[in-house]
Order: C-alpha cells, then structure tokens, then sequence
C-alpha cells in the first residue's frame, strides 16, 4: 500500500503505518498482525479485536497452542464472542499449524463437544443462564415476602394488634 507522506501527511502515514504491522489478535504470547491473518484469508479485524480482548481478560491462556489442548469451546460462549470470533480462532489455529486441516471442527472433537454450531452452543448457555436468573428472582421473592410476614407479626405483637 503506497502511504505517500507528501499527499497524507507524515503523521496520517506513520499511523496507518503502525497500525498495519500492530497486532489484531493476541493469544497469550502468539500476536497476528493484519498481514498474518490475510495470509489465510482472515479479514475480520474487528471480531479478531474482540477475541483478543476476551482471551486475555477471561481465560488469560499461554498462547494459541494452550487454547487448542486446554480451553473447552464451552468456555468461549461468552458475550460478544460470535461465530465470526470463532472463526478468527481457527484461522490462527492454522497460522500455527494446529488441528490439520479441519483445525475448528478437530479442535471442538478434541473437548469432546457435541458437533453443534457456536451460535447454538451459546444459545443453550444463554437459556441456561436465563433460567437460573429467574430462580433467584423466585427465590428472593419468596424471601421477601416471609420476610415482610415476620415484620408484619412482630408489629402486631407490639402494637397489641393480635
């Protein structure tokens, strides 16, 4: 790409520059920059951005190699963790040559998942979750309302009501 300081200005150049040799996508110690994810097709920066960021907040892993034998596909069904992410995933578990040439799919047999796809993986996380909120909610409603009946008996008892 021709970054001509003279039409763009040395500081416009110098941050394009920059940002095409930065890494998109860190796993622990492994980085991909731009270029090494467009090597094998991968061109979704963004989703790569956002795998990045969760790897290393959540799961804080080694490198790629430590997420493809150790982190489960179950663990990866997080918020604003899609399919794209997953597949950016796999596009750097074939930049390091792991998984032969179905890298995703021997990866998810290797953890002993069901073949289902990701966004129903984190369909069925998300119903799960869902329904242990509703259990508390029910929970803490009942505690409430045996609570406000002690409250309520103890008034009465000092009242003189009962």
């Amino acid at each position: 790409m021709d970054l001509s300081k003279t039409v763009l200005g040395s500081n416009v150049a110098k941050q394009l520059a920059d940002r095409v040799r930065s890494a998109v996508l860190t796993v622990g110690s492994d980085t991909f920059s731009r270029r090494d994810l467009a090597r094998i097709d991968c061109f979704n920066f963004t989703a790569a951005a956002n795998l990045s960021a969760l790897l290393t907040t959540h799961l804080k892993v080694k490198d790629t190699r430590d997420v493809y034998f150790n982190v489960s596909p179950i663990l990866l069904a997080l918020p604003r963790l899609g399919a794209i992410s997953l597949a950016v995933l796999g596009a750097a578990f074939e930049a390091k040559r792991l998984g032969g040439e179905a890298a995703l799919e021997n990866w998810y047999r290797q953890h002993q998942v069901k073949v289902i796809t990701f966004n129903g993986l984190k369909l069925r996380d998300e119903r799960e979750r869902s329904e242990e909120r509703k259990r508390t909610k029910q929970r803490k409603q009942q505690r409430r309302d045996q609570a406000h009946g002690m409250r309520l008996v103890r008034h009465e008892k000092r009242a003189g009501v009962a």
